[in-house]
């Protein structure tokens, strides 16, 4: 490539039609529209990676093996509902869920071998909310907890993970909220399943501060999701000094998705990967990986991919059909004091 060339924008595809439940909000429509934007796309270089399958041992630095074969086994049995959120399985779910975790491990190792200075995975079934022993919160696999622990296993000594999905990552959280390599910061609406993801919820033991919580009120968004980005996560960031930020980017915070109550815009969604693009490069030399959480409105998805890839590539979104918000936002003042008086910001 020449020295005068961007370097390209990696990016992974996982749709997994054949993971699907009639009727639930997780399923491969939400692709539906994302498939005509990235085709229409102009001016992104982009780097196609073939998704494999997550390779056991990455898969085990997260999971116990006894939990994989028991997920498997309960894949195998499906159709079926595992857990109350609902998470449902069917027979090609745990072949699906290897191939979304493989999908964030193939951008993550385009980053790290300096194919791609960052990339994007577009994944499902997403990952944030399953545990290492559990699988919930429509999520069987934690994709960027396994992506993380191979950065770390390959040498990198300090990461970021930024969850911006409307519901708070309850099982990235638990899986990193004693290890003080990784900072994990989450902006999620209060209150909304899994009911997790309070202030005091800071880490424990050696990861003691490494967490980082800030639950927003119904209404909130595109303002509101600036100033937390900028009086909380940067200067958390900049203190954490990470070698990589990995996103969990959930684009169920926008005003129009059916599940939640935020209020976060295509704009919105821009200008915070904008800001992400920005910190990584002050950080760590560009490294930066978005992978796909949540997001139940096919237009939305499309949207917040597409506001992605432009704020990688520096350039502003082609399109954003969707309007400004239709509310008022609510004061986050208050809780924003709370939260820099918590970490010593």
């Amino acid at each position: 490539m020449s020295p005068d060339m961007p370097q390209p924008i990696a990016i992974c595809i996982v749709a997994s039609s054949s993971h699907f439940f009639p009727g639930h909000p997780e399923s491969p429509d939400r692709f539906r529209s994302l498939r005509a934007s990235l085709e229409t796309a102009q001016g992104f270089a982009l780097l196609s990676l073939p998704p494999t399958p997550a390779p056991a041992d990455d898969l085990e630095r997260v999971h116990p093996p006894e939990y994989l074969r028991a997920l498997e086994a309960a894949c195998r049995q499906g159709p079926a509902i595992i857990d109350p959120a609902p998470t449902y399985v069917t027979p090609d779910s745990y072949a699906c869920a290897c191939l979304a975790a493989g999908g964030t491990l193939a951008v993550l190792n385009a980053v790290l071998e300096k194919q791609a200075q960052a990339g994007v995975a577009i994944i499902r079934p997403p990952g944030h909310h399953a545990e290492a022993a559990r699988a919930m919160g429509f999520c069987l696999l934690n994709n960027v907890a396994v992506a993380a622990r191979r950065a770390l296993a390959l040498g990198l000594q300090r990461l970021v993970i930024f969850d911006f999905d409307v519901h708070h990552g309850n099982g990235t959280q638990a899986i990193f909220e004693s290890d003080p390599n990784v900072l994990y910061i989450s902006i999620h609406q209060e209150g909304i399943y899994p009911l997790t993801g309070w202030p005091e919820e800071m880490g424990v033991g050696e990861g003691l501060g490494t967490t980082i919580n800030v639950p927003l009120p119904a209404g909130t968004g595109d303002h509101g999701a600036m100033q937390v980005f900028d009086r909380i996560a940067a200067p958390a960031s900049i203190r954490f000094q990470p070698e990589m930020i990995l996103v969990s980017a959930g684009f169920d915070a926008h005003w129009r998705d059916p599940l939640a109550g935020l209020q976060i815009t295509t704009g919105g969604y821009f200008a915070l990967a904008s800001k992400l693009v920005d910190l990584a490069q002050t950080l760590c030399g560009g490294r930066l990986v978005f992978s796909l959480e949540g997001g139940y409105d096919s237009m939305v998805v499309a949207e917040g991919v597409m506001a992605c890839l432009a704020a990688l590539r520096g350039t502003r979104p082609a399109h954003d059909s969707l309007g400004p918000a239709p509310h008022p936002e609510p004061d986050i003042s208050d809780r924003i004091l709370r939260t820099i008086a918590l970490h010593g910001l």
